[in-house]
């Protein structure tokens, strides 16, 4: 999983769906092994809806650093200053919708995937500079 590291995440308390790039591969063998009964459907995918908050306490579990949810609203956001602010906002404007995201098929489909704590404790050496 890339993670992007933004100055904040306007979400509030709203859940954001979490899965690890990793394991869309496994998600997509499952869909080419049964293809009839998952043609022409939308399929979203998530390993599990954390808030920013909880996002933050695995983070600081992880990484014995002080990580806390910087509590910032979209419009705030939209208007930080670098270049993608207003079109980053936007993209949180729609998962603040909370699109249909299904952990339950996600996790069928690849019951290996990953929900954030053990992925953050595997790839804990790339946030060692947080």
């Amino acid at each position: 999983m890339t993670l992007i590291i933004f100055p904040a995440i306007p979400m509030g308390d709203v859940p954001m769906d979490g899965m690890s790039i990793q394991d869309l591969g496994g998600v997509v063998v499952s869909i080419l092994k049964s293809p009839s009964e998952y043609i022409g459907k939308d399929i979203g995918l998530s390993t599990e809806k954390l808030t920013v908050a909880q996002y933050a306490a695995i983070m600081s579990k992880v990484t014995g650093k002080d990580i806390k949810d910087a509590k910032i609203t979209l419009e705030a956001y939209g208007k930080l200053g670098f270049p993608e602010a207003a079109d980053v906002a936007k993209m949180f404007r729609f998962i603040v919708t909370k699109p249909d995201r299904d952990v339950d098929i996600t996790l069928k489909l690849n019951p290996k995937a990953k929900t954030f704590q053990p992925w953050m404790e595997e790839n804990k050496e790339a946030f060692k500079d947080l």
